[in-house]
């Protein structure tokens, strides 16, 4: 724990003169400035415009995706069928590996031409034909050199991706579809210099048009009908292969990517970002519409209508009607009405990321014990992004919130939930034990959900350089702005409809 933590408690603690509270509409009720956060000043909450079928503000384009191909049968016996190559297209057609057979068309139509002509299947994407980098490309790229220097480090000749984190990892954002079972679920091989899709005939057609176009993958693909299990040893057999799960003989290399693929790059970032906006504007309308004394279950519906709506798929939601989070710090939604508060808690996933962040709205204005919780739970954030700096254990942090709430009546609330947890491409990449020697890195992207009674101030933020960058900000919503230890943190305060 840093040496000045227990003068940062107090300062925060002690500080009794807050900056003027600045006018709020009268639709969004702010917490009194007499008794607020002493670090925090309310911010003017923008007027909400009207929302075109009820679902409030402005919510950014979601990234177009590409219409489905046409369909076609499935080969009788597993296959390769090339697609782009990895890098700058060789003058040469490469020699595909030993025992597959090179199939020369991906997709059928003139709408979707090839590199090589009319269904050929070295599709170029639209940007690369007028010249514009391709971001996502080029993150992939990135990664196959990380994939070359693990097996140099190895001794292996090729890798086998099958942890479904890993996937989306090494694809940028490719999310498989549809029902399927573990014996179906698509994976991925690397050598050196190039990447393959490993997936069943029935997955591989839109994996292609939808998620992998232009990415420089190939494929290698099974018939429904055959087994997945055989198929995967069938490629690892008397070749020497690490792999991020145990499977057969393979080098395990799980350690490996759970730590690498905790740092987001800087294409990750801006797509998490874009989520995080699409996570908050969710919330917020959600939050602002629903009807008082409806059911959490119908709460939990408009919820996830608003995340669907717009590409992001709910991977878990939160509903915490009337106080019942102060029993319960992890539940789902049910069907008791919410009559006077809520608190909304929203995870979900697009691009193959995840983000996570709650909203907490009143009837009315709320008591002293729910204003004191959800002051506790602000101040205990501005404790957390204050004090976590690049370099640093996360420890020093944590045990900075600890001494905030030391000589608070909440000291023991810390005790019951995590406040920190990494996440990225799993909802939850872990969280911080007391033996862990990591120290913050660039990159690294965490949900910071202080609790404190029924309160919870849940928002992802990513590390950078500077500092902590937010992905879930608020936007019309009623906001405190903190200043500390040189930073500027703008955090969502709670809303009071007043209906």
């Amino acid at each position: 724990m840093p040496d000045d933590v227990e003068a940062l408690a107090a300062d925060i603690l002690g500080d009794s003169n807050p900056r003027p509270a600045a006018a709020r509409p009268a639709a969004a009720v702010s917490p009194a400035a007499d008794d607020a956060l002493p670090l925090a000043e309310p911010v003017a909450e923008p007027e909400a415009p009207p929302e075109p079928g009820g679902d409030g503000g402005v919510v950014p384009q979601a990234l177009l995706a590409l219409a489905d191909a046409p369909g076609r049968p499935a080969p009788p016996a597993p296959t390769e069928r090339l697609a782009d190559q990895v890098g700058p297209a060789p003058a040469a057609e490469p020699t595909p590996e030993p025992g597959t057979e090179v199939m020369p068309v991906l997709r059928l139509g003139p709408d979707q031409p090839g590199a090589n002509g009319p269904s050929s299947s070295e599709v170029r994407s639209t940007q690369a034909d007028v010249q514009v980098p391709d971001h996502r490309r080029l993150d992939v790229d990135a990664k196959q050199e990380l994939v070359a220097k693990l097996l140099h480090d190895t001794g292996s000749e090729g890798l086998l991706v099958l942890h479904p984190a890993n996937f989306r990892w090494l694809t940028a954002g490719a999310t498989p579809a549809g029902l399927a079972g573990r014996d179906e679920t698509p994976a991925l091989f690397f050598n050196s210099s190039q990447r393959w899709l490993v997936a069943s005939a029935t997955d591989s057609p839109r994996l292609f048009a939808d998620e992998l176009d232009g990415l420089g993958f190939q494929l290698k693909e099974w018939h429904w009908t055959a087994s997945r299990e055989q198929f995967l040893a069938d490629m690892a057999f008397g070749r020497k292969l690490a792999c991020d799960q145990p499977f057969r003989d393979c080098k395990p290399t799980g350690a490996f990517f759970a730590h690498t693929r905790r740092r987001l790059s800087p294409y990750e970032a801006d797509r998490l970002a874009e989520l995080g906006e699409m996570v908050a504007h969710a919330l917020e309308a959600t939050a602002r519409h629903f009807d008082w004394g409806d059911p959490e279950e119908e709460i939990a519906g408009h919820l996830a209508h608003r995340l669907l709506r717009h590409g992001a798929e709910p991977v878990a939601l939160q509903i915490n009607g009337d106080g019942r989070g102060r029993a319960f710090r992890r539940r789902g939604f049910r069907s008791e009405p919410v009559e006077r508060a809520c608190v909304l808690q929203a995870t979900a996933r697009k691009f193959g990321l995840h983000a996570t962040a709650a909203r907490t709205v009143f009837r009315s204005t709320p008591d002293e014990t729910e204003r004191a919780e959800y002051e506790a739970a602000l101040r205990l954030r501005v404790t957390h992004l204050a004090v976590s700096k690049v370099g640093e254990r996360p420890y020093g942090a944590l045990d900075a919130g600890v001494a905030l709430l030391r000589s608070s009546p909440f000291e023991h609330e810390w005790r019951l939930a995590p406040p920190v947890c990494l996440t990225g491409r799993e909802p939850s990449e872990g969280v911080f034990l007391a033996s862990a020697q990591d120290k913050w890195l660039p990159g690294w992207a965490c949900v910071w959900q202080e609790r404190v009674g029924a309160a919870a101030v849940v928002d992802t933020y990513v590390m950078e350089e500077a500092g902590w960058r937010p992905m879930t900000r608020p936007s019309l919503w009623p906001m405190r702005r903190a200043n500390s230890r040189g930073g500027t943190f703008d955090l969502a305060d709670f809303l009071v409809r007043g209906d």
